[in-house]
């Protein structure tokens, strides 16, 4: 499965990288930092992360440490001022809004919606 994760915030993609590698849940994803697309100069090199995960188990790990860090980012914030974090599997891109258990089911539903559960046969050459 190749997943990405682009945070709207610039320069705040670094951060949600160090945390994935570190976060036990994530751990099992490979990971690493796609340079920004041409005309995005306002975002930084690590602003999109990319996942690939052997097993799409996996992928409610991934998306439930993304929402973790997000919450832990807006600690002592407004709520409004969280980064936003965009996940694209496929063709659905979904934004994470807050860690509420029901809001990461209605993201992790909707995603894997978007095609088989299976593994991409060439995501793993990616």
């Amino acid at each position: 499965m190749l997943v990405r994760l682009r945070v709207e915030a610039g320069g705040e993609g670094g951060d949600l990288l160090r945390w994935l590698r570190n976060d036990p849940v994530a751990a099992h994803a490979k990971l690493s930092v796609l340079p920004a697309e041409p005309g995005q100069s306002e975002m930084g090199v690590a602003d999109v992360v990319q996942a690939v995960l052997d097993d799409p188990a996996g992928f409610s790990g991934l998306v439930i440490a993304a929402a973790a860090w997000r919450d832990a980012r807006r600690q002592g914030r407004n709520r409004a001022t969280a980064p936003t974090v965009k996940i694209q599997y496929r063709e659905a891109t979904v934004e994470i809004t807050h860690d509420d258990p029901a809001e990461i089911r209605r993201i992790i539903d909707t995603l894997t919606a978007s095609g088989s559960d299976s593994v991409d046969e060439g995501a793993a050459g990616s």
